[in-house]
C-alpha cells in the first residue's frame, strides 16, 4: 500500500519555489505543493459540467446583456469597447457569489433606492448569464455552488494537508474548506495584526477564537488551536527617504542593496517590492550591473510585435507625418499596409484575420512570444468567429494591441535579487526589504469591485468594502515589515505626488525629512556640469564682402554673438520635436495668400478652402490655422474694396542684386500699383507689429521694406514707391513714414560692414535672448 503524502499550499508559486530552495538540503521525501487557488480547483469536481475560458465568458455575458435597459448601466455595448469593461459586471458577479449575497439582498439595504435600477439591470443580465450557462453545460463562479462535489479520490492522497493561509476567505471558500477537513485532516497556519482582523474571525465560526500578533497553526479538522506563538520584530535597521524624481529613487534602491551586502546579507534574501509593477521597465533601464530578476516578467512593450501594433493602429487613428514615419522606420511590410488602408474600416472575415495573425508571427523573433502570439491568436479566432461580430479592422487592431500588451515574458537572464509585486511577496521571508513609490498614487492600490456599489451599501450588505481592502494590503505590507531585519523605503514628493497616508501607520515616521536626490543622484548620472562659452569673439573679416538679407541684417544688429554663430559657424537649431517653429504659422498664411492670389481674387469660399488644406497637410497648426480662417474674413473684406483700383503686379518677388557696394536679397510678399504709385506690401501676422516713427527710428534693426523699396527702385528706375507693412491681424496697411530716414541710416550701416575685423560680442539687451536658441551657449 502507498504511503500517503503530506500536501503543503501556497498563495503563489513563488512561495512555493522558496520553500523548496529553503529545505532542498533536507535528505527526506518531499511533500506534495500546490497554490491555493489550484487546490480548491482539484479539491472539487462538476458532474457532466465544463469549467469556462476567458474568451467563452465574454461571448455568453455579451449575449447576455442583449435587452435595452443595459444602456442605463453606463457601459457601452460596442465589442471592442465591451471587451475592455466587461470585467467590471465579471468582478462584481463574482464578489456577490462568493459572499453569498444576492442582489435582492443588496436591493434591500439600500434604503435610498440610489442603486435600485442599476441593480435591475445587473440582475437580468445575471439571470440571462447564468441561464445561458446552464443551456450549454458550462461552469463559472456565479453558478459553481449548485453542481460542485468534493473530490474525495484526490483529497484521501494525502495524509494531511498544511494550509498557509496569507489573505481572505470569501464565505464560498470557507465552506470549502470546512467541508474538505472533515474528509481530510486540515490545518491552517496563519499570521494575525491589526489588519487582518476581518479574514482571521471568520474562524470563529468553528469556535476558534484567535488574538492580534500571533502566529496560530489551526487543526481544522479537529477544531482546536495546535500552536500559538507571540510575534517578534525582527528589524534591526529602518530607513525612509523622500525624492522629488521618481527615477532618483533607482540610486537609492542601489545604495540599499550595496548597503545589505555589506552587512553579509546573501542577495538572493534581498527584495525590491513594486507597488507598480510598471517601474520596472525605469528599473531595467538602469540595471547595468544586472541585479535584478523580475518575478512579473519582462514587458512585451519592447517587443517587435507590440511596437508593430502600436505604430498601426496610431496611424489608423492619425495619419499624419510622424506616424507615416513610423511605418517607414519599422519597414512594414507594403503589403500589410496596403491591405490595412483599403480594409480598416471593414468588417473583419476569417481569412483577413488570419493573414495578419500570419504576418505578425512571421516577423515576431522571440520564440516565447510566438507560442504565446499563437495562443492568443487561436483564442481570439474563436471570440470573433463563433459570434457573428460586427469588428472592424480598425477595432481588431486595438483588441491585438490590448490583448498583447498583457503578455509577460519570462525572464531568463536573471541576476540574484528578486523585484516583485506586493501580492507576490506572500507567504515568503526577506533579509533585505526595499519598497519604493510609497506613494498616495500606488498605494492603496484601486480595486475594480468598488465599481458599483458605495461603501455604506456594500458595508450594509455584508459585502468586503473599500476600507477592508486597504487593510488587507496594509497586512501584506505589515508581514513584510514582520520577517525582514533591514527595511528601506523611498517616496516621491513634487507638485504631483505625495507620500501614502499608510507610512504613519506602518512606519515610525520622525519629523518631515528634506528630499534627498542631489545625495543619490550622482550613481545614475555623471556629473557633467555645462561649460559656457563667455570668451570674446574678434575674426578678421570683411562684412561687406557677405551676401545680406533684411533678417540676417536685422540678426546682426540685435546681437552680433548670435549672427557669429547662425551665420559664420552656421549652427542649427537642435530639432527634438515635430512641433512647429513660431515662424512656421506665418510662412503657411503667406503661402495661402499666394495661392489664393495666384488664380484669381474670387469667392472667400475658395480663402476659407485653402486653410483647411494646410491645416490637413499641418495637424499641429490645425487650431491656429481655424482660428485664422476667421480672422482673414477683414482682410478679404478690405482687399475686395483695393482690388478693382489697383494692379497685383508681382507675388513672392524674389531680388538679387548690389547696393552700396554690397550684395542683398530678399523675397517681396507682393507689389501692387495705384495709378502712377508702386506699392510695397509686406504681410505681417504678429499680434505686436509695430513700425518706426521719426522719433524712434535710429534704434531699429528691421530694415525689410527699406530692402524691398531699394529692389523696386532697382527693377523700375523710379521714386514713386510707398512701403507698406500688411498687418493681417488688423486688416490694415501701416505705411513706413520714417522710410527715407531709415535708408539713409542704412546707408550708413552698410559703410560700417566694410571693415577688416569684427569684435562679434553679445547683446547688451537681455530680453533679445529670451525665444534665442543660442541662449545655453550664452549663458543666458
Amino acid at each position: 500500500m502507498q504511503t500517503k503524502q503530506e500536501l503543503i499550499v501556497f498563495p503563489t508559486s513563488r512561495a512555493i519555489r522558496e520553500y523548496i530552495l529553503i529545505n532542498k538540503q533536507n535528505n527526506s521525501l518531499l511533500p506534495f505543493f500546490l497554490t491555493a487557488d489550484e487546490f480548491f480547483k482539484k479539491s472539487f469536481y462538476f458532474d457532466n459540467r465544463k469549467l469556462i475560458d476567458e474568451e467563452q465568458k465574454f461571448l455568453f455575458l455579451k449575449e447576455a446583456i442583449k435587452f435595452d435597459e443595459f444602456k442605463n448601466l453606463g457601459i457601452s455595448s460596442n465589442f471592442t469597447q465591451f471587451l475592455k469593461q466587461s470585467d467590471y459586471i465579471f468582478r462584481f458577479f463574482t464578489e456577490i457569489t462568493s459572499e453569498k449575497v444576492s442582489i435582492n439582498d443588496i436591493k434591500n439595504v439600500d434604503t435610498y433606492e440610489f442603486y435600485e435600477e442599476h441593480l435591475e439591470v445587473l440582475k437580468k443580465v445575471k439571470y440571462n448569464y447564468e441561464q445561458i450557462l446552464e443551456n450549454n453545460g458550462y461552469i463559472d463562479r456565479v453558478n459553481e455552488h449548485k453542481y460542485s462535489k468534493l473530490n474525495k479520490e484526490f483529497l484521501d492522497k494525502f495524509s494531511h494537508i498544511q494550509f498557509n493561509f496569507e489573505g481572505y476567505f470569501t464565505k464560498v471558500e470557507f465552506d470549502k474548506i470546512r467541508q474538505i477537513s472533515k474528509n481530510t485532516n486540515l490545518i491552517i497556519n496563519l499570521y494575525t495584526n491589526e489588519y487582518n482582523k476581518k479574514s482571521y474571525e471568520i474562524f470563529e465560526n468553528i469556535n476558534l477564537k484567535l488574538e492580534e500578533d500571533f502566529f496560530y497553526s489551526l487543526d481544522i479538522s479537529n477544531k482546536k488551536i495546535l500552536k500559538k506563538q507571540k510575534l517578534d520584530k525582527k528589524l534591526d535597521s529602518f530607513t525612509i527617504k523622500g525624492f522629488a524624481s521618481r527615477v532618483t529613487q533607482i540610486a537609492y534602491i542601489k545604495t540599499a542593496i550595496a548597503e545589505s551586502i555589506k552587512k553579509a546579507i546573501e542577495p538572493s534574501n534581498i527584495v525590491l517590492i513594486l507597488p507598480d509593477e510598471n517601474f520596472a521597465n525605469r528599473l531595467r533601464l538602469f540595471d547595468d550591473e544586472g541585479y535584478f530578476n523580475y518575478a512579473m516578467g519582462l514587458d512585451v512593450k519592447n517587443s517587435y510585435t507590440y511596437k508593430i501594433l502600436y505604430t498601426i493602429s496610431s496611424y489608423i487613428s492619425e495619419k499624419n507625418l510622424k506616424n507615416s514615419d513610423a511605418i517607414n522606420f519599422f519597414d512594414i511590410n507594403k503589403e500589410f499596409m496596403e491591405f490595412i488602408n483599403n480594409n480598416y474600416n471593414k468588417k473583419i472575415t476569417k481569412e483577413g484575420f488570419e493573414y495578419i495573425c500570419e504576418c505578425l508571427i512571421l516577423w515576431e523573433n522571440n520564440k516565447e512570444l510566438k507560442e504565446k502570439l499563437n495562443e492568443l491568436f487561436y483564442k481570439l479566432n474563436n471570440l470573433f468567429f463563433t459570434y457573428k461580430s460586427e469588428i472592424l479592422y480598425k477595432e481588431l487592431i486595438r483588441v491585438l494591441l490590448q490583448r498583447v500588451s498583457s503578455i509577460s515574458l519570462d525572464d531568463v537572464n536573471s541576476g540574484k535579487i528578486t523585484v516583485m509585486g506586493l501580492l507576490e511577496s506572500r507567504a515568503i521571508n526577506f533579509d533585505t526589504v526595499i519598497i519604493c513609490d510609497f506613494n498616495e498614487t500606488y498605494i492603496p492600490k484601486a480595486s475594480l469591485k468598488d465599481k458599483f456599489l458605495s461603501t455604506k451599501v456594500k458595508e450594509f450588505a455584508k459585502l468586503p468594502t473599500l476600507k477592508d481592502r486597504e487593510n488587507l494590503q496594509k497586512y501584506y505590507y505589515k508581514r513584510l515589515i514582520q520577517n525582514c531585519k533591514n527595511l528601506y523605503v523611498s517616496y516621491v514628493s513634487n507638485d504631483s505626488s505625495t507620500i501614502s497616508r499608510f507610512a504613519s501607520e506602518l512606519f515610525e515616521l520622525k519629523a518631515e525629512q528634506s528630499l534627498q536626490d542631489n545625495s543619490y543622484k550622482h550613481i545614475l548620472y555623471n556629473k557633467n556640469s555645462l561649460k559656457h562659452f563667455d570668451k570674446q569673439i574678434v575674426k578678421q573679416i570683411d562684412l561687406s564682402k557677405l551676401t545680406w538679407s533684411a533678417t540676417s541684417l536685422k540678426t546682426y544688429l540685435q546681437c552680433k554673438r548670435k549672427f557669429y554663430l547662425q551665420y559664420i559657424l552656421r549652427l542649427k537649431e537642435h530639432e527634438i520635436t515635430l512641433k512647429p517653429k513660431g515662424y512656421e504659422l506665418g510662412d503657411i498664411i503667406h503661402k495661402i495668400l499666394y495661392e489664393y492670389y495666384e488664380s484669381s481674387f474670387d469667392s472667400f469660399e475658395r480663402l476659407e478652402a485653402l486653410f483647411t488644406k494646410y491645416a490637413n497637410k499641418n495637424p499641429f497648426l490645425t487650431l491656429e490655422l481655424e482660428v485664422w480662417k476667421k480672422r482673414i474674413k477683414d482682410f478679404y473684406i478690405n482687399e475686395q474694396q483695393r482690388v478693382s483700383k489697383i494692379q497685383i503686379l508681382h507675388k513672392e518677388m524674389p531680388f538679387n542684386l548690389t547696393y552700396q557696394d554690397i550684395k542683398i536679397k530678399g523675397v517681396i510678399d507682393r507689389v501692387d500699383k495705384d495709378n502712377e504709385n508702386f506699392l510695397v506690401i509686406d504681410y505681417k501676422t504678429s499680434s505686436s507689429l509695430k513700425v518706426d516713427t521719426l522719433k524712434n527710428y535710429v534704434k531699429s534693426s528691421d530694415f525689410q521694406l527699406e530692402f524691398y523699396y531699394i529692389a523696386l527702385q532697382n527693377i523700375y528706375k523710379t521714386s514713386d514707391i510707398q512701403s507698406y507693412y500688411y498687418d493681417l491681424n488688423s486688416a490694415k496697411l501701416l505705411k513706413e513714414v520714417a522710410l527715407n530716414e531709415k535708408l539713409d541710416l542704412l546707408r550708413e550701416i552698410f559703410q560700417d560692414l566694410k571693415t577688416k575685423s569684427v569684435d562679434f560680442e553679445k547683446c547688451e539687451d537681455k530680453a533679445t535672448c529670451n525665444f534665442c536658441f543660442y541662449k545655453t551657449i550664452c549663458n543666458r
